[in-house]
């Protein structure tokens, strides 16, 4: 009797122990589990899922490299492999994955505490919370050159748009340079670099503070040090269309071509940036971004930078951009003969995914 009692123990046991390594390799084999794609023509695409922003789901499919799929030919979406920051048109915000849903063109939200459906439409924006530095590293970096064989005029133009992005935290850093060699004279002249850090107060409200360089010697302006600190708020949440309204506190310090300095000098200011996304081929965004900055001691001083920005991936990492600028200033310092400068700028770019 015992033993058949100790053999029936050591069974169970037994039986326990292989329920729980069975238990153990599905677990595993769930963690390592593949994001998915399901489209609408029945395909599948099996990898990980980096992002999604203006209408675009960018995903690191395991045999096609990184692939920008459109909304629209999605039917679900299955994505466990990190935690995603997701924001959605509702202004709700979380910290989760995507589960796949039964009804076409539909995810589940799963924060860890409740699971709610969303039309993958009214996915708002999905970032990846990486935990490898270097692949939270996003953005595009180009250049671009022309030259004039009856002047002997060279232009060179070199521009990149990088970006950092944690939990609640968002790390910025642009720059765009222009320089010209008119028969041998080099000039610099425009530049322009900015980092910036952003912090999301909730879904709608974002803090930040910024240091900024520029340069313009058709305004007269050898250099200019910008310290922002401000607020915005964003107000348009549409799946191809984005919109953030911003103003705060600027202090400046610059310095003419002729040598002359300002000392601190205080602006308001006003932006406004639009995202667009156009979906139907050929895969183009465009980003608007004014800014009007009016002067508090400055004697009416007011004045306007403005930016538009057109890319065209035409393959994976390959972006061919077209970037319009204008500059306006009402009080153009010592060394200059106009108040009034704009140009177009062609490039070819790398795209960080």
């Amino acid at each position: 009797m015992n033993k058949f009692i100790f053999w029936t123990m050591i069974s169970r046991f037994f039986l326990v122990f292989i329920c729980f390594c069975l238990l153990s390799v599905s677990f595993i084999a769930n963690a390592q589990e593949k994001d998915t794609l399901y489209l609408r023509n029945g395909q599948i695409m099996v990898g990980k899922l980096n992002s999604i922003s203006l209408g675009i789901i960018q995903f690191d499919d395991v045999d096609l490299s990184v692939q920008n799929v459109k909304y629209h030919k999605i039917k679900t979406i299955k994505a466990g492999m990190s935690t995603y920051r997701i924001q959605t048109i509702d202004e709700s915000v979380y910290y989760g994955i995507l589960k796949p849903s039964k009804v076409y063109g539909e995810v589940i939200v799963d924060d860890g505490f409740v699971e709610k459906p969303y039309p993958i439409i009214n996915i708002f924006n999905l970032v990846s919370l990486e935990k490898k530095f270097i692949k939270k590293i996003k953005g595009t970096v180009a250049l671009g050159y022309s030259y004039t064989k009856s002047s002997d005029i060279g232009r060179t133009n070199i521009d990149w748009n990088l970006m950092f992005t944690e939990q609640k935290f968002r790390l910025e850093f642009n720059g765009s340079f222009i320089y010209t060699n008119n028969q041998g004279e080099k000039t610099r002249d425009r530049e322009s670099v900015a980092v910036g850090g952003y912090y999301n107060i909730n879904s709608v409200l974002v803090a930040g503070l910024a240091l900024n360089y520029q340069r313009n010697i058709e305004l007269g302006l050898a250099s200019r040090i910008q310290e922002l600190v401000g607020f915005g708020r964003r107000f348009l949440f549409k799946s191809n269309l984005q919109g953030v309204l911003s103003s705060g506190v600027v202090i400046n310090q610059e310095r003419s071509l002729e040598g002359t300095t300002s000392g601190n000098l205080f602006e308001i200011p006003a932006q406004f940036k639009l995202d667009y996304f156009h979906y139907a081929a050929p895969n183009l965004s465009f980003s608007i971004i004014p800014k009007f900055f009016f002067g508090v001691n400055q004697n009416g001083r007011k004045r306007f930078d403005g930016e538009t920005r057109v890319n065209w991936e035409v393959i994976s990492n390959l972006d061919l951009g077209l970037q319009f600028y204008t500059n306006y200033d009402n009080q153009a310092l010592e060394g200059s003969n106009t108040n009034f400068d704009y140009g177009i700028v062609f490039n070819v770019g790398y795209k960080f995914k």
